[in-house]
C-alpha cells in the first residue's frame, strides 16, 4: 500500500502493541483524581493562598486541565484505531505524551509554589481577589476557618498599610465643592481601606487575639515603621483591646510582668508593639473611635482583673509618651482611658449600707484605679526632666490642659465617687481614707514632685466645690465636705506627724470653712447640710459642734472628737 503525503511529509500507521505509554489517558485520570483529592482535605491556609494568587489561576489551570485530557483521549484513539501519523518527523510518540506531561507537571508546581514555596501577599495585582476572599471567609464565621486566616493576613500587613489611601476629612458645608467626583475604578488602595475595616469585624479580631496575636503586632509595627496613622484601622485597634481584655489567656496576661511571665513578661512583644507607640494612639485617638475608648456596657461587665489588664495596655502607652517628652500635652489618650476608668468605680454608691463589701468587685476595682493613679504618677515622677505645668497648680485649669489636670480631675472624680458611700462607719472609713486618701495624699511618694503637683490640683478642686456651697448649695458640694472631714477630722494635728504638707493645709482650710459656714448652711438648708455627715460624723445642734466618734476598742467608751462652729 502507497504511503499517503501531504507536501513534503508522509504518513504511516502506528501499531499500538509498538508503542510506548508514558502518559495516557487512565494516567491523566489518576493525576486529576489525586489532585481533586488533595485539594479537597488540604488546609484552609493553602486554599486560600491559591485563591488570592494573582492572574487567572484557576481558569487557566481549567484550561490546560481541558487540553491535556482531550489530547491524551484522542492521542490513545488515533493509536488504537491505527490511524495515519507523520513519518520521520522529531515529535515522535514519547516526546508527544512527555510535552502534555510536562504541561501537567508544571500546573501542579505552579499550586504548590503558590502555596508552600512562596504565597501570595495583597498588592495591585490581587486586590479585588484577595479582598473578596477575606471578605467570604469573615461572612461565613467559622472560627476554626478564622484562626486561620488570620495568621495568614499577618503577612499581608506591610503591604495593606502602605497602600491603603488616607482618611479624607470631609470639607465643611460652606466649602465644599459643588463639581461632581467622576466615577473611577476601585484601586489597590481602595481595597486595603476596605479590608482594614473588614477585619474589624468582632469575631475575626477575637480569633486574632486567641490565635494569631502577633497578626496584631505585625499591623501595630508597620504602621509605625511607615509612619501612617490616618488610616481606617482604628475599630480593630479597639475591638483587639477589647477582646485582650475579655481573653484572660491573651497577651495583655500572658505579658504581664516579668516574675510571673518569664522572658515574655519583661519583653512584651504584642503589647508594646500594639500600645507602646504614643503618636500611633494618639493619631488613632483623633479619629474615631480610640483604641481605649471601650463600649460601656461591656467594660461594666469587667471583672477586677480585667480592668488590671486594661489599665496595663494604657499605663504602656503613658510610659512611651512620658519618656518622648509629652507630658506637657493635653493627653487624648489618656481622656479617653480615663472616660472609661470611671466606669470601675460607677457602682460604688451600691456599697453604701452594706457590710462584707470589701472583697465586692467594685471596692476591688477601685483599689485597681487608684493603682493606676499612682502608676501614672510614679512615671511621671521618674522622667529627668519633670514635664512643666501648664496651668498653675492654684487655679482652676485653662484650656489647654495638661496631664497633671487629666489626672487631678480624674482623682477628684472619684473622691466625688466615694463621697456617696455613708454608712456603715466601717465601710465609710475603708472607702475613703484606706483605700483613696492614704494611698494619693499619705502614701510613700507623697512627697515627690508630680504628686505633689496633683494633689495640690486635687485640694483646690475640692475646696472649690465646697466653696460654692455658699452661693449654690447642693448635695454634690456637701458630699465632698463630708468626705473631707471623714478622711481629714475635726481636729488639726501637727504638722507633719500624721499627714503631709498638702493634705495638712486642706484639712485646715475645710476646718476653718466649716466652722464658719456649716451653720448658716444648717440654717437655710439642713437637708443639704446633714448629708455632710457620713461615717461617724454626727451633728449637735444644741452644742453647735460637729462631733466624730471612733471605733470602740475592747470595749472601751469611744474617742469623741469635736469641732465648735461659729454661729
Amino acid at each position: 500500500m502507497t504511503e499517503p503525503s501531504f507536501w513534503l511529509l508522509h504518513f504511516e500507521p502506528i501499531v499500538a502493541s509498538s508503542v510506548d505509554k508514558i502518559f495516557g489517558f487512565s494516567e491523566f485520570l489518576t493525576a486529576i483524581a489525586l489532585f481533586a483529592v488533595i485539594y479537597t482535605i488540604s488546609d484552609v491556609r493553602y486554599k486560600f493562598r491559591i485563591a488570592v494568587t494573582p492572574g487567572k489561576l484557576y481558569r487557566n489551570t481549567f484550561g490546560l486541565i481541558t487540553i491535556i485530557g482531550i489530547q491524551a483521549l484522542l492521542t490513545e484513539i488515533w493509536i488504537m484505531e491505527g490511524w495515519w501519523v507523520p513519518k520521520d518527523i522529531y515529535i515522535t510518540y514519547p516526546i508527544w505524551q512527555g510535552i502534555f506531561g510536562l504541561l501537567f507537571l508544571t500546573t501542579f508546581m505552579t499550586w504548590m509554589y503558590y502555596a508552600f514555596i512562596r504565597p501570595p501577599v495583597f498588592g495591585p495585582q490581587n486586590a479585588l481577589r484577595y479582598a473578596q476572599e477575606l471578605y467570604s471567609y469573615i461572612l461565613h464565621g467559622n472560627d476554626d476557618e478564622l484562626k486561620i486566616i488570620a495568621t495568614e493576613l499577618a503577612r499581608s500587613s506591610k503591604q495593606l498599610i502602605s497602600h491603603c489611601r488616607p482618611i479624607q476629612r470631609r470639607e465643611s458645608q460652606g466649602e465644599a465643592s459643588e463639581a461632581k467626583v467622576k466615577p473611577r475604578k476601585p484601586n489597590a488602595g481602595d481595597y486595603a481601606s476596605d479590608i482594614l475595616l473588614l477585619i474589624a469585624n468582632r469575631k475575626f479580631c477575637k480569633n486574632v487575639v486567641a490565635s494569631s496575636p502577633v497578626t496584631a503586632q505585625y499591623f501595630f509595627e508597620d504602621m509605625t515603621d511607615l509612619t501612617k496613622y490616618n488610616i481606617p484601622i482604628g475599630q480593630f485597634a479597639k475591638n483587639i483591646l477589647a477582646e485582650a481584655v475579655a481573653q484572660n489567656d491573651s497577651f495583655l496576661y500572658s505579658e504581664e510582668d516579668g516574675f510571673s511571665s518569664g522572658l515574655l513578661g519583661d519583653l512584651k512583644p504584642v503589647s508594646k508593639a500594639s500600645y507602646g507607640n504614643h503618636l500611633l494612639m494618639e493619631n488613632l485617638a483623633k479619629i474615631y473611635p480610640s483604641p481605649f475608648n471601650i463600649d460601656y456596657k461591656e467594660a461594666q461587665s469587667w471583672a477586677p482583673e480585667q480592668w488590671k489588664a486594661y489599665c496595663r495596655a494604657v499605663l504602656i502607652t503613658i510610659n512611651d509618651l512620658l519618656k518622648n517628652g509629652r507630658g506637657t500635652d493635653n493627653v487624648i489618650t489618656l481622656t479617653f482611658a480615663i472616660d472609661t476608668m470611671k466606669l470601675a468605680y460607677g457602682d460604688l454608691y451600691k456599697l453604701d449600707g452594706g457590710s462584707e463589701t470589701y472583697y465586692s468587685d467594685t471596692h476591688q476595682q477601685l483599689g485597681v484605679i487608684v493603682d493606676f493613679i499612682m502608676e501614672t504618677l510614679k512615671a511621671i515622677d521618674e522622667q529627668e526632666i519633670l514635664p512643666k505645668p501648664l496651668n498653675d497648680i492654684g487655679s482652676k485649669a485653662n484650656y489647654p490642659i495638661d496631664i497633671y489636670d487629666q489626672l487631678a480631675n480624674f482623682i477628684y472624680d472619684v473622691i466625688l465617687s466615694a463621697s456617696y458611700v455613708k454608712s456603715p462607719p466601717d465601710v465609710c472609713w475603708g472607702i475613703h481614707y484606706s483605700s483613696i486618701w492614704s494611698n494619693l495624699f499619705a502614701g510613700p511618694y507623697s512627697d515627690k514632685d508630680a504628686w505633689e503637683i496633683v494633689c495640690s490640683k486635687v485640694s483646690y478642686l475640692l475646696l472649690d466645690e465646697i466653696n460654692r456651697l455658699l452661693t449654690y448649695p447642693n448635695f454634690q458640694g456637701s458630699k465632698i465636705l463630708g468626705f473631707c472631714l471623714n478622711t481629714l477630722g475635726l481636729e488639726l494635728a501637727p504638722r507633719g506627724t500624721t499627714m503631709g504638707d498638702i493634705s495638712y493645709s486642706l484639712a485646715k482650710d475645710v476646718q476653718a470653712w466649716t466652722k464658719k459656714n456649716y451653720l448658716p448652711l444648717h440654717r437655710e438648708n439642713a437637708v443639704i447640710a446633714e448629708s455632710a455627715l457620713i461615717g461617724n460624723l454626727s451633728f449637735e445642734e444644741a452644742n453647735k459642734r460637729l462631733v466624730y466618734t471612733g471605733g470602740s476598742i475592747l470595749g472601751r467608751e469611744p474617742p469623741k472628737f469635736f469641732l465648735d462652729l461659729d454661729d
